[in-house]
C-alpha cells in the first residue's frame, strides 16, 4: 500500500470524521473512521443506535410509507437540540437530492440512543445513483406521498423542518456553490477522468430536473 494521496481532516467539524484517500492493489480505497464504534477500558463497543426504520416503527414491507416530514416531527419531540438537527435533517434531504443520491431510504438514516435522548448519527451511504432520464424520485417521501428529487419540494416542506424559506434557500444556495466551486478540485484530487466527470456533471450532480424551478425562488428572496 502507498501513502495515502490525500487526507481530508473534517474532524473539526460537527458530525464529520476523517477521511482518506489511498491506493491499494491498483485500486483506490476510501478510509473512513467509523462513528458507531468507541473505544473503553475494556476494548473497543458498539455505540448504541438505532436505524430511522426502527425509529418508525416499520418493517422492510413497510419502509415506503417512511417519509422526512415523519422524521422531522420525530427530531422535534424526542432528540436532543432538535431545532440544530431538524436544519441538519434538511440539508442532508437538498445535498442527497443535489449530488443524485436516490438511495436514502429509512436504514440510511440513523440516530444514537443513549437511553432517553436520541441524536443524529453523521450521514452515511452518500453515493450518486445512476438515472437512465432526468427525472427521479427520493427513497423517503419529503412531503405527503410525494418524494420527487426536486429542489423546490423541499422548500415547500421547509417548515416542518421549523425553518423559513429564507433559511432553507440560504443552505441550498450554500450547497449548490460549494458542489459548483470545488468540483474540479475534487474530481483532480481524486484523478477522476474525464469521462466520468462528463457522466457525474448535471446528471448525477446538479441535475437540471433538480433544480427546475429554484431560481425564481432565490429572486423573489433578492
Amino acid at each position: 500500500m502507498k501513502w495515502p494521496r490525500k487526507s481530508w481532516r473534517l474532524s473539526q467539524l460537527p458530525g464529520h470524521y476523517p477521511v482518506t484517500l489511498v491506493r491499494a492493489a491498483n485500486r483506490d480505497v476510501i478510509l473512513i473512521e467509523r462513528f458507531d464504534r468507541e473505544k473503553t477500558p475494556n476494548g473497543w463497543t458498539r455505540r448504541s443506535m438505532v436505524s430511522a426504520l426502527t425509529i418508525f416503527e416499520l418493517d422492510d414491507m413497510m419502509a415506503r410509507y417512511a417519509s422526512y416530514e415523519d422524521l422531522a416531527e420525530i427530531i422535534r419531540h424526542r432528540f436532543d437540540n432538535p431545532q440544530a438537527s431538524l436544519e441538519e435533517l434538511f440539508a442532508r434531504l437538498t445535498f442527497n437530492i443535489l449530488c443524485g443520491n436516490t438511495d436514502d431510504h429509512a436504514r440510511n438514516h440513523a440516530a444514537f440512543w443513549d437511553g432517553h435522548r436520541l441524536q443524529l448519527t453523521p450521514a452515511y451511504d452518500l453515493c450518486p445513483q445512476g438515472r437512465t432520464g432526468n427525472e427521479a424520485s427520493q427513497a423517503m417521501r419529503i412531503l405527503g406521498d410525494r418524494n420527487q428529487s426536486q429542489l423546490t419540494l423541499c422548500l415547500e416542506a421547509c417548515e416542518k423542518f421549523n425553518l423559513r424559506k429564507a433559511e432553507a434557500l440560504s443552505i441550498v444556495a450554500k450547497q449548490i456553490s460549494g458542489i459548483r466551486h470545488y468540483w474540479k478540485e475534487v474530481c483532480d484530487e481524486v484523478e477522476l477522468s474525464d469521462a466520468d466527470r462528463q457522466l457525474l456533471y448535471q446528471r448525477q450532480f446538479l441535475n437540471p430536473y433538480s433544480l427546475e424551478g429554484i431560481e425564481h425562488h432565490f429572486k423573489a428572496h433578492d
